[in-house]
């Protein structure tokens, strides 16, 4: 897959307290996005939120790299390919191919 999404390293920062949070994830020092929450919610949720944002460049590099190995040290069982079909469908939902 060519990339498309901005290069990683991906950061998250940010302010919350019981009431509001307001997290963004940056590259590079631009932004990439921001999660603004001013509901009665937590902000450790948006700032958990936004730490997964952060890692999706690299969970995408990562499945990229693993899915081939996993498939061929599984081939010949069924064990594994529940998990398998899982990660291909992850992998599709992220670059947005078919499955």
């Amino acid at each position: 897959m060519s990339q498309q999404h901005t290069p990683a390293p991906w950061t998250a920062d940010g302010y919350h307290n019981e009431y509001y949070a307001s997290i963004s994830v940056k590259a590079g020092g631009r932004g990439v996005c921001a999660i603004s929450s001013a509901i009665k919610r937590p902000g450790a949720e948006s700032a958990a939120n936004a730490r997964l944002i952060a890692a999706a460049p690299d969970l995408l590099a990562a499945l990229e790299e693993l899915l081939p190995a996993a498939a061929r040290s599984i081939q010949g069982t069924t064990d594994g390919e529940p998990i398998l079909q899982a990660a291909r469908a992850a992998l599709a939902k992220a670059t947005g191919d078919k499955p």
